[in-house]
């Protein structure tokens, strides 16, 4: 038995005629209680449970009763007596009140976990809507205005302004619906199969009264404005659009082959007279957008929405603080410092810019399993994103934006795994070991933009974190263009890259990066060859693969921030790129 540190103060100190008399209770309590569970039915479970209980319990009192003997037995300078007016609780009672309060305890710690991490935060002491169950009596038919500042245009064929775009598709029909997780929804679509890699046929629901012709003209408007239009990645890749006798089918034929192509076919869809088919039109105001509603059976809080375009965040504050329009977004702690004491509610949401450390496949220190691993344990990434501006990023760990999986900081584990493998410090301890013949050390060169401030710190705090785990790092600073002839010649082991992501997930992109292995090939072609009905599972399940492999290790995503007005509703459950996900319920509280 090893040996314990004991309080003294632990038991108490009374007679030993008085430790006889309560071991003689306690045996005899314990015969009478096995003699009356004799007479009970054999076949009632719960009294035989409590049997059990009740005699662990006495056995476990009578063993403390002999350590207080024993106790006893010891030289003693005063012996305490017990009052006699002291009331007898049983310990049996206490046992059961501990466990009643355990109980409690953990129910009441899960309830503080909730809330923690729920994704109500405060800002410059002013807080976020909080999310609830209960109906909120909101006004009718209100115009919410928006103010944004400094966009590209307010032209919607043209622009590429996150807001803009997703208001956009949000009153638009498209064949499809991305949803969280990467899950398919079929909208205007009413089924969609993979005939082959270079076509889909596509069967309309007749519901939504879009013809053919609408999709055609949907497509061939895009293709007109080029890169200029947002979706036109979406319909590049469209050689022809043929038709069938059932004038509610068509098939989609590829230029080139793409077996996960059904998630680019959320592009908005509008008829052949231009008009989108929501209920909403679309009219140009100055400096600014306006969706007007033509529906009454459409999101009957709104009669429109507007967007206007302001030269500078300051005019935005100032117009916000005033009470003419009903929400702004900031991108920056001196946005927020602009508004000072006025009341207002904020969100947080992913503008999809995303900072990833990616590695070269073909490197032969990269391409080592432990090497990846120990790095990612290594990086203690919630320290790095402290020092950088830690109120408008978070973590990433996968280049997808919907991903649950989170990689762990473990310095230990770090080296840990290293050592498992058959790694060794040398004298500047750095990981070494043979391997064929030939001693390979630990080291990897890092590219690096050297315009940009905020990756080389980023680069310094991988590299003192990597260097305590026993790996060495060293960082080249180059310019953009020497970057980019580094990755085309493979002469790179990491590279600090700023990726832009959205709600569909761009495969051939991750292939082209991170298919580092047997492993992540095989979970690539899974999804390659899925029907549509799987495609989603299997990207999914691509995620575990390639976070499994380590084949790359996200730092973190950056933030914007929606201030909107405290009578505004409807905004609580935004994430990722979707501020309107909950527009039927957006609106002005009822005062």
């Amino acid at each position: 038995m090893s040996a314990k540190i004991i309080d003294s103060k632990r038991y108490k100190t009374i007679t030993k005629t008085q430790l006889e008399k309560k071991k003689r209770q306690n045996q005899y309590e314990i015969k009478s209680q096995k003699s009356s569970i004799k007479k009970k039915n054999k076949n009632t479970i719960n009294d035989n449970n409590s049997f059990i209980s009740n005699l662990r319990i006495k056995k476990h009192r009578e063993k403390k009763i002999e350590q207080e003997m024993l106790l006893y037995s010891r030289p003693q300078k005063t012996v305490l007596k017990e009052p006699k007016d002291k009331i007898y609780i049983p310990k049996s009672f206490i046992i059961i009140c501990s466990f009643m309060c355990a109980i409690i305890l953990v129910y009441v710690s899960a309830k503080i976990m909730i809330k923690d991490s729920s994704d109500t935060t405060t800002v410059f002491g002013n807080n976020e809507e909080k999310t609830t169950n209960v109906a909120i009596p909101l006004e009718t038919n209100y115009d919410l205005k928006i103010g944004l500042n400094s966009i590209d245009t307010t032209d919607i064929s043209k622009s590429h302004n996150l807001i803009i775009n997703d208001l956009y598709k949000k009153i638009s029909y498209s064949l499809v619906k991305i949803e969280n997780n990467y899950d398919i929804k079929y909208q205007i679509a009413k089924n969609i199969e993979k005939l082959n890699d270079n076509s889909y046929k596509v069967m309309l629901n007749p519901d939504y009264k879009i013809q053919v012709e609408d999709v055609i003209y949907s497509v061939e408007k895009i293709r007109t404005y080029g890169e200029e239009n947002m979706y036109y990645d979406r319909i590049d890749n469209i050689a022809s659009i043929d038709t069938t006798e059932d004038k509610n089918t068509l098939i989609l034929n590829l230029k080139e082959a793409n077996p996960y192509y059904v998630y680019m076919l959320d592009f908005p869809i509008e008829d052949k007279d231009g008009k989108i088919n929501s209920g909403f039109n679309i009219e140009y105001i100055q400096n600014g957008i306006l969706f007007k509603k033509i529906s009454k059976d459409i999101i009957p809080n709104l009669s429109s929405i507007s967007i206007t375009n302001y030269g500078s965040i300051d005019e935005s504050v100032n117009t916000f603080t005033s009470g003419n329009i009903d929400m702004f977004f900031a991108s920056s702690n001196n946005d927020m410092q602009l508004i000072g004491k006025n009341d207002y509610n904020v969100k947080k949401y992913k503008d999809g810019e995303t900072l990833f450390l990616f590695g070269n496949k073909d490197s032969q220190v990269f391409s080592i399993s432990e090497i990846r691993n120990a790095l990612m344990y290594s990086l203690n990434r919630e320290e790095i994103v402290k020092n950088s501006d830690n109120n408008f990023i978070e973590l990433i760990d996968l280049p997808f934006l919907y991903s649950s999986i989170k990689y762990k900081y473990d310095i230990v584990g770090a080296q840990n795994i290293m050592s498992s493998n058959g790694w060794n410090k040398n004298g500047y301890g750095i990981f070494e070991k043979n391997i064929n013949g030939k001693y390979s050390s630990a080291s990897l060169r890092l590219l690096v933009n050297s315009q940009d401030e905020n990756k080389i710190n980023v680069a310094n705090n991988i590299k003192n974190m990597a260097q305590n785990a026993g790996i060495s790092i060293e960082i080249e600073a180059l310019n953009q263009e020497e970057i980019n002839e580094k990755i085309s010649a493979k002469d790179y082991d990491l590279v600090l890259a700023t990726v832009y992501l959205n709600e569909t997930p761009d495969i051939n992109f991750l292939k082209d990066y991170l298919n580092i292995n047997n492993a992540t090939n095989q979970a690539f072609i899974q999804v390659e060859q899925s029907s549509v009905e799987q495609l989603d599972k299997n990207v999914q399940n691509l995620q575990f693969v390639l976070s499994e492999q380590v084949a790359c290790i996200g730092i973190y995503a950056r933030n914007i921030n929606l201030v909107y007005q405290k009578y505004i509703y409807g905004f609580d459950n935004i994430n990722y790129m979707t501020i309107f996900n909950n527009i039927d319920n957006i609106g002005k509280k009822i005062e």
